[in-house]
């Protein structure tokens, strides 16, 4: 919640922190810390170090965080003895995924509205795991996410979109949107 409250979201830090903004990753350890007083002691430490040596491993573990605290993109989720949360209303879940995909993947409104939403969250998947990649952060994912295999990922490139989506009904929930 102190994440998303701060300018621009999750959306905007998570851009920032790709991007290696010290003033990013700063807010972001703020905001983050269990213990105040410990994260401005280490970042008042960290501005007596080169940026050189000090921001990759502040980008690394900003990363670790965002990865481990955004949800589980669909079929990844393990079931929880504990009983599920308030359900997301669909409209707010389409807000989020239309924010991330225009912002982090930086696609244009009409790619987003034209994607299925298996086809974003495997889009945004792929960039969280670059992104990780690039900070150097071990990845424990090996197969595509949800039922997309290589083979079936090819087979939709080739057909250009994705006919298990139901492209009608998504066109009926933005006809009563507007």
């Amino acid at each position: 919640m102190a994440l998303e409250s701060l300018p621009g979201g999750i959306a905007s830090l998570w851009d920032g922190i790709a991007r290696q903004k010290i003033t990013t990753i700063y807010a972001v350890i703020r905001a983050a810390a269990a213990d105040r007083q410990g994260a401005e002691i280490a970042l008042a430490y960290a501005a007596t170090i080169p940026l050189v040596r000090y921001t990759p491993l502040a980008q690394a573990a900003c990363l670790a965080l965002f990865a481990a605290i955004l949800a589980p993109a669909q079929g990844e989720a393990t079931p929880s003895p504990a009983p599920a949360s308030d359900p997301m209303p669909l409209s707010r879940f389409f807000t989020e995924l239309f924010s991330r995909a225009t912002s982090w993947l930086h696609w244009p409104p009409s790619e987003v509205w034209n994607a299925s939403v298996a086809e974003i969250v495997t889009a945004l998947e792929a960039q969280a795991e670059r992104e990780l990649r690039l900070a150097g952060i071990p990845s424990d994912k090996s197969a595509p996410a949800g039922n997309y295999t290589p083979e079936r990922l090819r087979q939709i490139e080739e057909q250009d979109f994705d006919p298990a989506f139901d492209r009608e009904g998504l066109r009926a929930l933005k006809a009563r949107h507007q």
